[in-house]
C-alpha cells in the first residue's frame, strides 16, 4: 500500500532552514524585515517542498476569510451579469473570492442565503434587495455583525448603497418620445414595491406632466422582473388597448427583460417597430445593437457600480461604524432607430395586419 503523503508544515520549513517558525511566517507574509540570505534560504526550501500555507487557519487567526458574499435578485438579468463581472474582477484584485447567490426576488430565499453566507464567515455582503427585504433581511442584518453594501435597489438609509439615478433617467426616455411627437406612451414596469420600479414610474409620470399630457392609468402596464409573466401580462393588456381609439404610439420598457417580453408580444400582434410602435428601454444590453431596428436605451454604468460596491464594502469592513455612503451614478441616453417613425393611419395598419 502506498504510504500517505505527509503535509509539510511551517514547523518543518523552520527546522529545515534552522530558523524559528516566526521567521518563516515573516518571510511568507512579508510582515517583518528578514535578512536577504535567510529569506532566500527559506523561499528555496518552500519551493522545493511545495509547502502551501493553511489559509483556513490563517483566516481563523485573523478573523477574516477573504470572501465576499454577493446576492442578486435575478441572475439571468444582463444588468446583474455585467455588475457581477465587475464585482468579481475588483474583488480578486484585492485578494477576495466571491460567493454568489440568486434570491429569485424571493425575500425568504434571500434571507436564507444571507444566513448561509454568515455561517460561512464571509467578510462582507453585497446584495440587491427584493420586495419585503425590510421584513426579512433587514432585522437579521441588524442582529449580526456583517458589513453590507446594497446595489441597484435600496434597503434603508442606514446602509451603504451604490446604483443608478432612476427618476430623471426614465423622464429622459419618456421626454425623448414626447419630443418625437408621441402623446400616448405606454410604460411597462418592473416588479412593484421596489424603489427602482417606483422611481422609474415617477420619472415617466413627471415627463408627461411637464409636457401637459394627462397620465392614463391604462397605459401603465404592470410587469414583473421575469420575462414570462411580463409577456403574458403585456400581451393581454395590449390586445385590449390596441382595439381602442386611443391606443399607444410608443412604449417605455423599464428594464431589459421587459424588452424581450414586449418584443415578442408586438411580434405576435403583428405590430412593427418603429413603423407601428416606437420602443425605448431602460438598461442597455449587448444585443440591443443586434435587434432590427436597433433599440434606443438608457445605459447604466454597470462596471462603475460593481467596482464602487467592492470599494465601499472594503471601507465598511475596515471602519464598521462610519456613516453610510450613497453613491448615485447618472446614466446616458443611447439613441438608435427603434423610435424614429410615428404611427400612420390606424385603419391602414389594421388592413396591413
Amino acid at each position: 500500500m502506498k504510504k500517505e503523503e505527509t503535509k509539510i508544515t511551517i514547523s518543518d520549513i523552520a527546522e529545515m532552514a534552522h530558523v524559528s517558525k516566526s521567521t518563516v511566517s515573516h518571510v511568507i507574509n512579508g510582515t517583518k524585515n528578514v535578512s536577504a540570505d535567510t529569506k532566500k534560504k527559506v523561499k528555496k526550501i518552500i519551493d522545493r517542498t511545495g509547502y502551501t500555507p493553511n489559509l483556513v487557519a490563517k483566516a481563523l487567526k485573523k478573523s477574516e476569510t477573504k470572501t465576499i458574499g454577493l446576492i442578486v435578485s435575478d441572475i439571468t438579468n444582463q444588468f446583474f451579469i455585467d455588475v457581477i463581472q465587475a464585482i468579481n474582477e475588483e474583488a480578486l484584485k484585492d485578494g477576495y473570492m466571491l460567493i454568489l447567490g440568486d434570491s429569485d426576488d424571493d425575500p425568504k430565499q434571500e434571507l436564507e442565503l444571507i444566513r448561509s453566507f454568515k455561517e460561512r464567515c464571509v467578510d462582507g455582503l453585497i446584495f440587491s434587495p427584493t420586495t419585503h427585504s425590510e421584513k426579512y433581511a433587514a432585522p437579521y442584518l441588524d442582529s449580526v455583525s456583517l458589513p453590507v453594501v446594497c446595489i441597484d435597489r435600496t434597503l434603508d438609509d442606514r446602509r451603504d448603497w451604490v446604483g443608478t439615478e432612476n427618476r430623471n433617467a426614465a423622464k429622459m426616455l419618456t421626454r425623448h418620445l414626447i419630443e418625437l411627437g408621441h402623446k400616448r406612451i405606454a410604460f411597462i414596469s418592473g416588479l412593484r414595491g421596489i424603489n427602482t420600479t417606483e422611481e422609474r414610474i415617477e420619472g415617466y409620470k413627471c415627463a408627461l406632466q411637464e409636457s401637459g399630457i394627462t397620465f392614463d392609468p391604462r397605459l401603465l402596464i404592470l410587469g414583473e422582473s421575469r420575462i414570462v409573466p411580463s409577456k403574458i401580462r403585456s400581451k393581454e393588456r395590449f390586445k385590449t388597448i390596441w382595439d381602442t381609439d386611443d391606443f399607444p404610439t410608443a412604449i417605455v420598457a423599464s428594464n431589459n427583460l421587459m424588452v424581450l417580453g414586449i418584443m415578442r408580444t408586438l411580434q405576435e400582434l403583428s405590430i412593427r417597430v418603429p413603423e407601428d410602435m416606437a420602443l425605448v428601454a431602460f438598461d442597455d444590453f449587448e444585443w440591443a445593437d443586434l435587434f432590427q431596428p436597433r433599440i434606443t436605451t438608457i445605459v447604466q454604468p454597470c462596471r462603475d457600480i460593481g467596482i464602487k460596491a467592492v470599494k465601499l464594502l472594503l471601507e465598511r469592513i475596515k471602519n464598521p461604524t462610519a456613516a453610510a455612503q450613497r453613491v448615485e451614478y447618472y446614466p446616458r441616453l443611447e439613441v438608435r432607430e427603434s423610435c424614429g417613425v410615428m404611427l400612420g393611419n390606424k385603419s391602414k395598419r389594421r388592413e396591413e395586419r
